[in-house]
């Protein structure tokens, strides 16, 4: 049963999202309405990637890991600008053809019976939330992009939104029952995943759990032309073609990583493992003391 959420001094301040102004990036000039608009869009989409323009400056900028300063998914500028940021929140689930949606259900029905939550990479908050419909009092976002956490705070206030990296949490230790993660650690390198993962172990309390998602190795396999008219051939091709053709610099990193001896050094056992393509699904517990 939930309980009351309960305040604890240590924990971060939440930033005011609403009236927090994030400085526009050249990305969010791109006018999508003109011909010369959409043609420098995709134009940026297929040409070669470049490092995203940021105000480091600012302090929610200073914090950001070098790592993560890349046009992830070929995006122009990355996940650094409030109209890129928006569209690619809408985008990703229609590209994902409804398979985020239904893990997202999945994992928060998984947690529902916690009092406390974090979900790290955050992005647009929908895993989050979704944690939240379901009755958990205390919930929480972390993510590393300002302009991802003001359209998550906006869709949903009732969540806590904080900017951390996940490999540095700003949380006491054994703060939280359930730590989620939902497409992140592919995108880091093996070092900060591996650090990620301790931290996890940090703040969950004895007997916490874990549960990752991430994108499944065996969607990068060669399709087998007999399997073509079977509906799980096209899901392989269609998924296939779409990771191709998107920028992933760690994802190959991440998907030659002992992951359950990852898991183990970071004091976790493996309950459940599921691959199907698209999305790779970890169930884990930490080991009590």
């Amino acid at each position: 049963m939930n309980t009351v959420c309960k305040t604890i001094p240590q924990d971060p301040q939440v930033p005011d999202w609403g009236s927090l102004e994030l400085a526009p990036t050249w990305a969010d000039e791109l006018d999508l309405t003109r011909p010369s608009g959409l043609w420098r869009f995709f134009k940026a989409l297929q040409g070669e990637r470049q490092r995203v323009e940021v105000d480091r400056e600012h302090a929610l900028f200073r914090s950001i890991p070098k790592y993560a300063l890349q046009e992830f998914h070929s995006l122009p500028n990355g996940n650094y600008s409030s109209k890129i940021a928006r569209g690619y929140i809408t985008g990703f689930d229609r590209a994902m053809l409804g398979h985020m949606h239904r893990i997202r259900s999945e994992i928060a029905s998984r947690v529902a019976d916690c009092e406390a939550v974090l979900d790290l990479g955050t992005g647009g908050g929908k895993l989050a939330a979704a944690v939240k419909r379901l009755g958990v009092a205390d919930v929480w976002g972390a993510d590393v992009s300002p302009y991802l956490l003001k359209h998550a705070a906006t869709d949903y206030p009732e969540v806590n939104f904080i900017q951390s990296p996940a490999e540095s949490l700003p949380f006491n230790n054994e703060r939280f029952d359930a730590v989620v993660v939902s497409f992140l650690l592919h995108e880091m390198p093996p070092k900060y995943a591996r650090q990620a993962l301790a931290e996890a172990y940090r703040v969950l309390r004895p007997g916490g759990r874990l549960l990752i998602t991430e994108p499944s190795e065996n969607q990068l396999k060669p399709v087998k032309l007999s399997n073509l008219l079977r509906p799980a051939g096209w899901r392989h091709l269609y998924f296939k073609s779409l990771a191709d053709r998107v920028h992933e610099p760690f994802v190959m990193a991440w998907h030659q990583l002992d992951k359950p001896a990852a898991f183990a050094e970071a004091g976790f056992t493996l309950d459940q493992h599921r691959d199907d393509i698209p999305i790779n699904f970890y169930s884990l517990k930490k080991c009590s003391a």
